[in-house]
């Protein structure tokens, strides 16, 4: 059961490192400042303000390293650069490394004896108190160090609780390994801990950065998924346990030493340092930002070719048209010179397929998408069957004779036989897919409010129909809204609801030969799209 939640704990880790270091795409960029000596940045400040440590003297091959601090302008550049203040006894020192209390009161950095020649000396840790003045103050060598190894490179965890460095004291795996201590409540230190074979090897591990987030941030030059030479790793550190350290990609590694990768708060830029052929002979900085890269629509293709069903002859020009689940059409295109069309669909949804072509039965079918994305193509042929000669003269004389509909209708029930039609008023009409109450429908609408208001013993029929694009299900529910809108502004004016019925016919009574299959303009479906009045006695 341990061993199940661990996994568990390491497989979110993972997930975790990823959401905060690889969710972006790094853009990098050489800085100026970089001398012909080692450059590199060792902690922030701020997200504005970083500290590096780079050769005190410019000019010389060999000069003693030192600590910096500059501002970070808006193209990632180094400015304003002074010396870290506060450290006047160590003026013949080189340091190493640094690293601040969340509330910049306490410090803890790195250095080690400058010597021109062969420097055998070995970085030590030490610990500084800030006062109001910026100075460092009460500086004391950690307990811990020893002459004989190295201790460099500190960072603190958030909480001020864990300070981690690279040494290379007895209890590593081979170079330098990353360690951490304890810091307790009175001030006094546990004994220095190897994080352990997940994140050290027989090679070097160097410049540890901590985040707040614990993001323990280093590089390796001993692990089997690097580049070549130091490289830069991520781990989530835990309180007994590490995740696994993920590899971060070019541009930050290389062939080269890439390392002292540290990054802001909001983890959207930073710095790292490289000796890349793009350099001065030697480490220098690089700034970046991240860019987010934006999640990949899940779409899945759809394509096929419609043909004569009888004869398998292509046809082209035939009206494909999409509707969503709710009916509402949201693509359309005609099959080019090869009968064949192409939609790009979104994932997880449900769709409705219409194929239509002069003189052709529409047909229609369902589109279920997949739910993962680059799914494989979806193939849908369709097959049209050619209407008869006798089929489209019956289905054109139908729609001739449906020019009057209201005369021609058949009543239903006794009271409908009872219903005098004595006014019939002009139509109004609705744009396509549309339901709402057109501008120049209102004038009409106003003049059946007046009637109504003067004749209080008449009531009104509402009859809606639509064009014959799309399906016919669909074009019964669209006319349905469009016969309630009518409704929904005659009452809006003040005529009292029971006054008014009405009722959505769909693409059932064409007012032309604008039927499925034929082709026509946008004038002549415009006026299949319509509401038709029936003024009745009480």
């Amino acid at each position: 059961m341990k061993n199940f939640l661990f996994s568990i704990l390491v497989a979110f880790a993972s997930l975790s490192i990823m959401a905060q270091t690889s969710s972006g795409k790094h853009h990098i960029k050489y800085l100026e400042i970089n001398t012909t000596q080692s450059d590199y940045g060792v902690t922030f400040l701020d997200d504005d303000t970083v500290v590096f440590t780079t050769p005190a003297e410019e000019n010389t091959n060999h000069s003693q390293s030192d600590l910096f601090v500059g501002d970070i302008d808006e193209k990632g550049e180094i400015v304003n650069k002074e010396p870290i203040q506060g450290i006047k006894a160590f003026k013949k020192v080189s340091k190493t490394g640094l690293t601040y209390s969340d509330d910049q009161k306490t410090v803890y950095f790195s250095a080690k004896k400058y010597k021109k020649r062969k420097n055998r000396n070995k970085a030590q840790l030490f610990k500084a108190t800030v006062d109001s003045l910026g100075n460092w103050i009460d500086i004391e060598k950690l307990p811990f160090n020893k002459k004989k190894f190295s201790a460099g490179e500190p960072t603190l965890s958030k909480d001020g609780k864990k300070l981690y460095f690279a040494s290379d004291r007895p209890t590593s795996y081979g170079g330098t390994d990353i360690f951490v201590v304890n810091i307790n409540e009175d001030g006094t230190y546990g004994e220095p801990t190897n994080l352990g074979d997940k994140i050290n090897t027989s090679g070097d591990e160097v410049t540890p950065y901590i985040t707040d987030n614990n993001i323990l941030f280093y590089s390796s030059n001993g692990r089997e998924d690097s580049y070549g030479n130091l490289d830069v790793y991520a781990t989530e550190i835990f309180s007994n346990t590490a995740s696994e350290p993920l590899h971060l990609e070019s541009p930050v590694n290389s062939i080269n030493d890439d390392f002292a990768y540290i990054v802001n708060s909001n983890n959207k830029g930073g710095f790292f340092s490289s000796n890349r052929l793009q350099g001065q002979d030697n480490n220098d900085m690089y700034s970046f930002i991240i860019e987010d890269i934006k999640p990949e629509k899940c779409v899945q293709q759809i394509a096929g070719v419609v043909k004569d069903k009888e004869t398998l002859e292509i046809i082209k020009d035939a009206a494909m048209t999409l509707f969503d689940n709710d009916g509402n059409q949201v693509q359309q295109m005609l099959t080019d010179k090869n009968g064949e069309y192409s939609f790009s669909l979104d994932c997880s949804q449900t769709y409705t397929l219409v194929a239509a072509s002069l003189y052709y039965s529409k047909e229609e079918h369902i589109i279920n998408t997949a739910n993962y994305n680059r799914a494989p193509e979806l193939e849908a042929n369709k097959f049209l069957r050619k209407m008869t000669g006798a089929e489209l003269e019956e289905a054109l004389a139908a729609t001739i004779n449906a020019e009057n509909p209201v005369k021609d209708k058949e009543p239903e029930t006794a009271k409908e036989i009872e219903k005098e039609e004595v006014v019939s008023i002009n139509e109004i009409y609705f744009d396509f897919d549309k339901s709402n109450i057109r501008e120049d429908a209102t004038d009409e609408l106003d003049k059946v409010v007046e009637m109504m208001k003067e004749n209080t013993n008449i009531k009104i029929e509402v009859s809606s129909f639509t064009d014959s694009r799309g399906s016919s299900a669909y074009n019964v529910k669209l006319s349905n809204r469009r016969a309630q809108s009518t409704i929904d502004y005659l009452v809006s004016n003040g005529i009292d609801r029971s006054r008014v019925t009405g009722k959505g016919y769909g693409e059932s009574r064409m007012i032309n030969k604008c039927i499925n299959g034929v082709e026509c303009s946008e004038a002549a479906h415009q006026k299949n799209r319509r509401t038709e009045f029936v003024i009745l006695n009480n």
